[in-house]
């Protein structure tokens, strides 16, 4: 009777630890539908038990949604940044959906670990393998925003305590609903000759990247000047085409302090803040 019962045994251990590894495995990347949208689920269906003193979702695009708002058919970077406090394991899932909770616009060019999936017939984004960080991770994608329509992007995310089971992790979620610009971007950028400025991030230890719009071809001449309006450093000055344009700067060697990066484009002048700590 002995050996009956030790192969019972070795084959509720093969079944325990299989289970376990189909477990681990299943979680170890992102899946889609758990965006927290509409008909959707979120993270918490399966992780949960787990706590944060501090814990937040950052949607953040370069260009900016200024005021909200964004410019049918632009190209947006969107990022997400995911912190809380006390892990340092983080995996996401995001959509953008319109009126009718469909997808809007188009995601595309997935950054690193990050992947596209589909939930149904919507397209999420989701994370390839939980991102490490101290206290926060960032993942980004790009998105073709659509002709017209209101929309909200959804992100569903989750801090893991790194054991490869559901038990101790962290879920939050949050939103970001936009609207059609309508001709203001358009009016703005036949009317001035640079517009959306924007630096990012800021303030910067070593590189930041400068973004702005041109109404068209024409000379750009950028400077980081201190307060008092002298010019530290000359950054860059060339000829440039219509549309939105995107330059990264080396602050490496720049002092910490607060200064304004110039950017001269057909006797236009735009003025940004920006702080380096170095």
């Amino acid at each position: 009777m002995k050996k009956p019962i030790l192969a019972f045994l070795l084959v509720v251990i093969l079944l325990f630890s299989t289970t376990a590894f189909v477990v681990k495995s299943k979680y170890s990347t992102g899946i889609a539908g758990f965006t927290g949208s509409p008909s959707e689920g979120t993270c918490s269906s399966c992780h949960g038990g787990g706590s944060s003193i501090a814990s937040g979702i950052t949607i953040t695009s370069l260009p900016a949604f200024t005021g909200n708002q964004y410019i049918a058919g632009t190209t947006y970077t969107i990022t997400l940044n995911i912190s809380a406090s006390g892990f340092n394991s983080f995996g996401f899932g995001s959509e953008i959906l319109n009126s009718t909770n469909t997808n809007a616009g188009l995601m595309q060019n997935p950054g690193p670990g990050v992947k596209f999936l589909n939930s149904g017939a919507r397209k999420n984004a989701v994370h390839t393998t939980p991102k490490t960080g101290t206290g926060a991770a960032s993942f980004s994608f790009e998105w073709v925003a659509p002709t017209s329509g209101g929309v909200t992007i959804y992100v569903g995310a989750n801090a893991v305590n790194g054991t490869g089971g559901t038990g101790g992790d962290f879920t939050f979620n949050s939103s970001l609903s936009l609207t059609e610009s309508l001709g203001v971007g358009i009016k703005e950028n036949n009317l001035q000759s640079v517009s959306n400025v924007l630096i990012f991030p800021n303030p910067v230890t070593e590189f930041t990247t400068l973004s702005y719009v041109l109404n068209k071809t024409q000379n750009i001449h950028v400077q980081l000047t201190d307060l008092s309006g002298k010019i530290v450093k000359e950054i860059y000055t060339e000829t440039q085409n219509a549309g939105y344009q995107s330059k990264m700067i080396d602050l490496t060697n720049v002092s910490s302090g607060v200064y304004f990066i110039i950017t001269n484009a057909d006797n236009q002048k735009v003025s940004q803040k920006l702080i380096t700590v170095n």
